[in-house]
């Protein structure tokens, strides 16, 4: 197994647009993201302040109060193990922004 896992480009896309919908209209978010890719999956708890445009009420911009990101990849017992990502908050942004 890979000591740390590199979440891809695809990855943070996924992660923005569950954002997105879950998101709605409102300003802050708090919730658990998955985004499988490949035999992996990439989860993601975040809690979010999200900056809104007042005059259309797109997102220009996000904060973290909190987020916590591992990669779950099976032993080859089956079973779910967690592992070290190289998840980039900064690159989330660039994804929502």
């Amino acid at each position: 197994m890979k000591d740390i896992y590199t979440i891809t480009k695809g990855c943070y896309r996924d992660f923005a647009a569950q954002i997105v919908e879950r998101a709605g209209e409102r300003c802050y978010l708090s919730g658990v993201f998955y985004s499988d890719q490949g035999d992996v999956r990439h989860r993601l708890e975040v809690n979010l302040v999200i900056y809104r445009d007042r005059n259309n009420w797109q997102i220009i911009d996000i904060g973290d109060v909190w987020w916590d990101s591992y990669t779950i990849v099976e032993n080859k017992q089956g079973e779910p193990i967690p592992m070290i990502n190289d998840f980039d908050f900064n690159r989330l942004r660039e994804e929502l922004c």
